[in-house]
Parts: C-alpha cells; sequence; structure tokens
C-alpha cells in the first residue's frame, strides 16, 4: 500500500494480514450462509472504500449461499416425485389388483386420479376445514393419514408425506380400505360427478394392458 509522507515522498506499507483467529471455527454452513469478509483498518477515503467493497461482496455472498441452500430444499423435495402417464398409471394399477377389486374397473381408478390430481404424486390440496388431501388419489388427512397438523383418524396407518412420492403402492393399499367402506368410491366427489355412468373405456384405449374397461360399477 503506498503512503504519501508531508515531504511528497512515498514509501509501501505492507498490508497487514487478517489475524488467525479469524478463520477458526469456520464450517460449510458458516461460508454458505453467513460468509465473512475480513475487515480491514479504516485509514481516509481508500480505506472507506475498501470497507465498502467488502460489504457489498459479503451481501454477495449471502445472498448466493442463500439461493444454494433453496435450491438444494427444491431439488431435494421434487426428486423422488412423478406425474404418471395414463397407461404407465394403468399398468401399475392393474399389478396391484385394482381391476376388478370390489366391482371397480381400472377406468374407474384413471377418471379419479385425473380429476383428482391429474396424475401428480406430489398434488396437496388444502380445506376450508383445515384438513389436507395429498398424492395421486387425494387422500384425506382428517381420516386416512398423519400430516402431524390435522387431527386425524389415521385409518391407513401412514404418513401423508409418504402419499407424495411416486412409489405408489402404499396409496394403492390405502384406497382399498377407502373404497372397503360403507361409501365405495363415492368418497371421491370427483368419481361421482365425472366418472359414475360415464363411459370409462377411453380411459383404456392405446394402453397395452389385460385390464377390461367395463368392469361392474358399484354403487353401495
Amino acid at each position: 500500500m503506498c503512503v504519501c509522507n508531508k515531504d511528497g515522498t512515498e514509501e509501501y506499507a505492507e498490508v497487514p494480514s487478517p489475524p488467525a483467529s479469524m478463520f477458526r471455527n469456520l464450517s460449510l454452513r458458516s461460508l454458505l450462509i453467513e460468509p465473512r469478509v475480513p475487515e480491514y483498518p479504516v485509514h481516509g477515503e481508500s480505506g472507506a472504500r475498501s470497507q465498502l467493497v467488502g460489504l457489498v461482496v459479503d451481501v454477495i455472498m449471502r445472498a448466493w449461499g442463500t439461493v444454494i441452500v433453496i435450491l438444494t430444499m427444491l431439488m431435494v423435495a421434487t426428486v423422488d416425485t412423478k406425474i404418471y402417464g395414463r397407461c404407465n398409471l394403468a399398468m401399475k394399477l392393474e399389478k396391484a389388483g385394482l381391476n376388478g377389486f370390489l366391482g371397480y374397473s381400472i377406468g374407474d381408478w384413471l377418471c379419479v386420479a385425473h380429476y383428482e390430481s391429474g396424475f401428480d404424486t406430489s398434488f396437496v390440496d388444502h380445506n376450508p376445514d383445515g384438513s389436507s388431501e395429498y398424492g395421486i388419489f387425494q387422500l384425506n388427512s382428517a381420516w386416512w393419514c398423519d400430516n402431524g397438523i390435522t387431527p386425524t383418524l389415521n385409518l391407513c396407518h401412514m404418513e401423508c408425506r409418504d402419499l407424495l412420492n411416486r412409489h405408489i403402492l402404499d396409496d394403492i393399499m390405502c384406497v382399498k380400505q377407502v373404497v372397503s367402506s360403507r361409501n365405495g368410491m363415492n368418497a371421491w366427489d370427483s368419481w361421482t360427478r365425472h366418472c359414475y355412468g360415464h363411459d370409462l373405456s377411453e380411459w383404456l384405449k392405446g394402453c397395452n394392458m389385460h385390464a377390461k374397461p367395463d368392469a361392474k360399477i358399484m354403487t353401495s
């Protein structure tokens, strides 16, 4: 660093190194979230400018660290979800034994899943009563699963978050319990409005599988 003397001559002084203690006890979290910029002694306008630059760098590093953390959380949250294709889901449901289960066809289940979630396993909907509905079949937190918030009967003995991943066997086991209740598929308003009494053969059109779309419908 150049220092001007009173007689106009120049001298060069060495910039003091930051104390070693400043870099002790650093963790990955502190580097990402709370970066530290070494503080140098302030001498006049040049020192003030250096301190301002350091402050700007500190703000940028903090913001960038926050962005990294948010992106990481989003990646973890979405990596195991899936929006199923119609025929892919149909084959999954058939393999799990839903075709003809209690008289309902794969067409019934595809119709419900479409109108409830758009075949999206990560879909969550919130109701005015405070309960929420989860997953591809929109199972309610007050009755079928536990979200840790809503008072629940948890009749399927599972956590609601387990309904949000691509592995839908647990969802299928739960919906079997739902349709085994007195209401059957009337438990889903979407089935009553959009599926019951309609031609469901279109839901299996083009799918290479053995399921029959004209399975007998029970309306108990």
